[in-house]
This record gives structure tokens, C-alpha cells and sequence, in this order.
């Protein structure tokens, strides 16, 4: 069989023609008229988008086939594979070309995504009658439709007002200023937030009238109103108050829960369903102490902080029942005093950044100092005292390398990569570059980014890696 690749320029939202030259013969199918034969329905004549001419069909000659791409900005280009006797990959759009060799086909869409130097929107993509048989002489149509995933392009939050979570699209973060939500979502958003590849929003329920876990599908993200969770649960395991403290996502889609007793649960992604109900853990990990923020690094070992040393569970151990105690304890300081890490997050470089509610500071541990087992005491890499009132919860960094916070009530700020390359000195204190004022939200904010950047080790990250 002969492979071949299709690359063609771009022209929007027009039509494209795409071509192969032709190969070997495909397979013995029929080909008569779609009933008694295997594989695809052949196309001819003119069927509701299928084909054109052709007369009946043969499978010994070529034809010609046609992409029809919707949905896109102009600066977005499609990623369509047609496999068959030859193999087609469609990243832009031209005229048409003719000489397919003529066989049975399926059409696949991969999603795209935009450049923003904040937060991308994310493209998915349908497309209309993916399998066909193309015939001797004829001309098919493939439509792909392309639309945003509703959840993408903005930076998420509970708002801590009304159980209420809130969304601010990327254009509304370029600057400092006053505004307010793109999106604000009623329906028991709280405490803790993370997503899901396809742009599910998970939370924690925010009070007691609510579940520990509840799930707001993407499609539901796009518009303010009230919304019902499609995903809703209790975790058996989880006795005490205040009961959930915070989520997270592993590599493989299982869901990590900081929770009340000192543990961290983990229920297993194909549990992840169901309208309402309890989930059991497979994991327990127990005896942590003020257990809070969870994170993962890329290679895949589980850090949690909230006490007085950040613990890390290594990813071969994960899959036990229970993986306690810590393979590592870090307790850090900087040059002024020691440090508490409530919430943690990764950067690109694989460097563990923290949030010291306390001291007011954000800080790094360098990527060399997370190596090696048992109780080792570290320095700050870069230590940084937010100078502005703030009342920190989890980050999350964007596009560009910048990191997100929430600061006090009705405030949501900025730190530039420059700024997060060195330390302030002792007695000196560093104001966000960007401050976003808002009546939208309150203060204890944690902050998450759908889709996450590439590179970063969150389940959410678009690409994967």
C-alpha cells in the first residue's frame, strides 16, 4: 500500500481539495451499492454532499476528494487524517487535486488550538459520514466542523460568593484594571477546582448542602446562569469537618482528594461517573500533617503540602493501597525565616513553587533539591513577598510563563516571568505587574487555567506530552 502526506495552504474558511496519487488496489470491497458488500456505503451520483459522477463504482482507479473545514479563526489551521489505500494528512486548505486511489476510507479530526500569550481557546472538531468508499471517477466530500471548547481561552475561580464560580475570558487579563466575570456559573463551585482534558470543570462542593465532588460539564461553561453538576459524589472514606480541602488529577486521570483526618484518597478514573452516589478510594495515603495542596511533577510522583515539610509519594508507589509514610520531607526556608507551602504547582522547567499563607510569599524550590529520600532541609531558590494585602490559595501559571494569584477580597494579580527570576530582599516586598479588580469574586481564591500550558505536568495540558 502506498502512504502518502498532504500538506496545502490555507485559505479559511473556504473549501479544500486534497489528493492522492494512486496505489496499489484496495481491497475486495463490493462496491455495488452499499448492501451486500463490506466496509463503507461507495458513494455516486450526487448523495446529500457525497459524491459527484462516477457512474457506478469500481475500485481499480482514482478519484477525487473534498474538505470542507467550518469553525475556524483564519489564523488556525485543521488537522484532518484520511486513512485508506493512501493516507492523506490535511493541515491547511487549497484548490482541488484529483487522484485518490479509489477504496475504503475513514476521516478523523483532531482538535486544534489558537496562540494567546495568556490562555488558548481549544477547537474540537466533528466530522459528517467519517467512513466512505471512494469509487473510480467520483468526487467525495468530507465536512469538519470545528467548534470551542466553552471552558478554554479564560482563567477559572470560585468566586466565595454564593457558591458561584467564575470565569474571566483571556482579553479581559492583558491589563490591569476593573471588570467583571465573562462567566459566572451558580450551582455549587468551591474551595478547590481543577479540569479534565475535555474541559470539565471538578470542584469541591462548598458546604455542607453540597457533595464532596461535583462535575460542570464544558459545554455548560460557555454562558453565565445557573447549572446542574452531570457528575456528583461522596467519598465514603471522608468522616470528619471540614471535610474536602483540595483536588487534583494525575497523569492517568485518576482524582486525588485532600481531605479532613490527615489523608489523601485517590478514586480511580473509571469511577469518575455517574450523576450522584458515592465513590470508593483505592488509595489512602494517612498520617500527613495539615495535609492542603496536591501537584504532580512529570514524572509522576504525588507532593502534597499544608504542614511544616512539603511530602512527596513517589509514582511507583502510588497504585498501593496505602504508600505512607513520605519517600521525601522537605522543610524550606529562605534567608529570612522558614516556609509553609499551602498550595503547590509546577513551571515548565520543573521547579516546585509554593504559597505561604502566613508570610504572605510565593516561592521556588529548585528542581535540583526535589531529588532524594527521607527528611533533607532546603533554601528558597527565589523567594518573593507579595507586596499588596493577599490571602493566598492555589496558583496556576499561564501561556506566558506568568504566575496567577488571588489576592485579597475583589483582587486577582499577576506576576511576570522577570519578576519570578529573583528574590526581594529583607524588608522589601514585590507588587504583582497586573492587577485585575473585580466585584465577581471575594478573597481565598484558588485559580486554575483550562487549557493548562504545554509542558506543564497537569492532566489538562493541551498538547499532552
Amino acid at each position: 500500500m502506498m502512504r502518502l502526506r498532504f500538506l496545502v495552504p490555507l485559505l479559511g474558511f473556504s473549501s479544500l481539495l486534497v489528493v492522492a496519487c494512486s496505489g496499489d488496489d484496495p481491497s475486495d470491497t463490493d462496491g455495488e451499492g452499499g448492501g451486500a458488500g463490506e466496509g463503507p456505503a461507495p458513494v455516486g451520483g450526487d448523495a446529500g454532499g457525497g459524491g459527484e459522477g462516477g457512474g457506478s463504482c469500481t475500485l481499480e482507479s482514482t478519484g477525487t476528494l473534498v474538505i470542507e473545514v467550518s469553525g475556524l479563526p483564519d489564523d488556525v489551521d485543521p488537522e484532518v487524517i484520511i486513512e485508506g489505500p493512501d493516507e492523506l494528512l490535511v493541515s491547511q486548505a487549497n484548490d482541488s487535486f484529483e487522484g485518490v486511489t479509489s477504496g475504503a476510507y475513514t476521516a478523523t479530526a483532531s482538535r486544534v488550538f489558537d496562540a494567546d500569550p495568556t490562555v488558548r481557546t481549544v477547537f474540537d472538531a466533528t466530522v459528517t459520514l467519517p467512513d466512505f468508499t471512494l469509487c473510480d471517477g467520483s468526487s467525495h466530500t468530507i465536512k469538519v466542523s470545528y467548534e470551542a471548547i466553552p471552558s478554554s481561552n479564560k482563567l477559572w475561580m470560585p468566586t466565595g460568593l454564593d457558591e458561584e464560580g467564575a470565569g474571566f475570558a483571556s482579553e479581559l487579563l492583558g491589563a490591569s484594571g476593573t471588570t467583571d466575570a465573562s462567566v459566572s456559573i451558580d450551582g455549587g463551585i468551591g474551595k478547590s477546582i481543577a479540569f479534565d482534558r475535555d474541559g470539565n470543570l471538578w470542584t469541591l462542593g462548598p458546604t455542607l448542602d453540597f457533595p464532596h465532588v461535583l462535575r460542570f460539564p464544558a459545554a455548560q461553561l460557555g454562558t453565565s446562569g445557573a447549572r446542574e453538576p452531570d457528575v456528583s459524589f461522596n467519598v465514603p472514606e471522608v468522616e470528619c469537618l471540614p471535610a474536602m480541602r483540595s483536588l487534583a488529577f494525575d497523569a492517568e486521570g485518576n482524582l486525588w482528594l485532600s481531605v479532613c483526618g490527615d489523608s489523601v484518597l485517590r478514586i480511580p478514573a473509571a469511577d469518575l461517573t455517574g450523576v450522584e452516589g458515592e465513590k470508593e478510594a483505592d488509595v489512602l495515603l494517612a498520617g500527613l500533617t495539615e495535609n492542603d495542596g496536591l501537584a504532580f511533577d512529570k514524572a509522576g510522583n504525588l507532593w502534597v503540602g499544608g504542614g511544616p515539610s512539603i511530602a512527596r509519594y513517589d509514582a511507583a508507589r502510588l497504585g498501593d493501597i496505602t504508600a505512607e509514610p513520605a519517600d521525601l520531607l522537605l522543610t524550606v526556608a529562605d534567608d529570612i525565616a522558614g516556609l509553609k507551602a499551602s498550595n503547590l504547582t509546577f513551571d515548565k522547567a520543573g521547579n516546585l513553587w509554593g504559597t505561604d499563607f502566613g508570610a504572605n510569599r510565593v516561592f521556588q524550590i529548585a528542581d535540583s533539591d526535589l531529588a532524594g529520600t527521607g527528611e533533607r532541609n532546603v533554601v528558597a531558590n527565589v523567594s518573593i513577598e507579595i507586596g499588596v494585602t493577599a490571602l493566598l490559595n492555589q496558583p496556576a501559571f499561564d501561556d506566558g510563563n506568568g504566575l496567577w494569584l488571588g489576592l485579597n477580597a475583589g483582587f486577582i494579580g499577576r506576576f511576570s516571568p522577570e519578576q519570578l527570576g529573583s528574590s526581594t530582599a529583607s524588608g522589601a516586598a514585590r507588587t504583582p505587574e497586573l492587577i485585575i479588580e473585580t466585584s465577581s469574586v471575594d478573597s481565598l481564591i484558588p485559580v486554575a487555567f483550562f487549557p493548562a500550558p504545554e509542558g506543564l505536568p497537569l492532566y489538562h495540558s493541551i498538547p499532552v506530552e
